[in-house]
């Protein structure tokens, strides 16, 4: 029997932008699958669904009147919602240890090609489904703190750069945003054309406009005033670091109180960057 071929990178893309929903629908270790309407997507008819993962910390079944604060982790590019699960894992032990106080975490399934911001021909709102569909389901239906004070926006990669670029454009929603080697290239010709196509659709002015540096400097102020800021990267992730310290220094610039961590040794893996923090991941729950 002949093997299939492998998918082409045009047979890819067409079914990376339409994956609102993880191919696998189940449960994952500590972790469980649910679905919620995304209507920025259907003019609120709610029809159309995505999916997300989320953990409960274990406070939640034995303080049944108790509220969570939230983290909304986002996955990186080529990737789904079970990326976040070595997040999660942490972030339990942390929690049972007590280094960390008790949060929900909602691991959302976007686009695995859609950078978390709305595409160009406006086909798919990704960011509107997160920081709108995904934040008012989650509030109505755990026992969620609902409010901008107690919600995190974290992501590594691709969800580092839609972190950032969330948090800055609704810096009334998200309260915390972590990004932990975020994307966030000044340049769009330095990413793979497959990955930025049917987003940016070639269109420069249209990736810097939406970019975290730009919505930073438009909503400095706001920005200053809600939001607390995390940087996180390797410093052998040769691709990105030098963009993070750029970044940071705009921050700094604009007077924008920030956090900003380089692991020694690491490249770009989520794990090891965490890890190689350390106890200071979870100190910025803790404050």
């Amino acid at each position: 029997m002949t093997a299939a071929p492998d998918p082409t990178v045009d047979e890819l893309v067409a079914l990376y932008e339409t994956q609102w929903i993880d191919p696998v629908q189940e449960d994952q270790t500590l972790t469980k699958f649910g679905l919620y309407p995304q209507r920025s997507r259907d003019h609120g008819k709610g029809e159309l669904q995505g999916s997300y993962q989320v953990y409960l910390p274990p406070h939640y079944a034995s303080e049944p009147d108790t509220r969570f604060p939230v983290i909304y982790w986002l996955h990186g590019g080529m990737a789904h919602s079970r990326q976040g699960t070595a997040a999660v894992e942490r972030i339990d032990r942390a929690i049972r240890s007590g280094a960390m106080p008790p949060h929900i975490v909602v691991l959302p399934q976007a686009l695995p090609i859609g950078w978390y911001v709305d595409s160009k021909d406006g086909a798919r709102p990704v960011e509107q489904t997160v920081a709108n569909d995904l934040v008012q389901h989650m509030d109505a239906t755990y026992r969620t703190v609902p409010g901008p004070w107690a919600r995190t926006i974290e992501g590594f990669s691709m969800g580092g750069y839609g972190a950032l670029h969330i948090a800055f454009k609704y810096p009334k929603v998200f309260a915390h945003v972590s990004a932990i080697a975020p994307a966030v290239l000044r340049d769009m010709s330095q990413e793979p054309e497959e990955r930025i196509a049917n987003t940016f659709f070639g269109d420069h002015a249209y990736y810097q406009a939406v970019a975290p540096w730009t919505l930073l400097l438009a909503n400095s102020p706001e920005i200053r005033n809600h939001l607390k800021v995390r940087l996180l990267a390797g410093t052998e992730d040769t691709r990105l670091v030098a963009a993070v310290r750029e970044l940071a220094r705009d921050l700094t610039g604009l007077g924008v109180t920030h956090e900003h961590y380089e692991v020694e040794g690491a490249d770009h893996e989520y794990p090891d960057i965490i890890d190689g923090v350390g106890d200071k991941y979870y100190a910025f729950w803790r404050d």
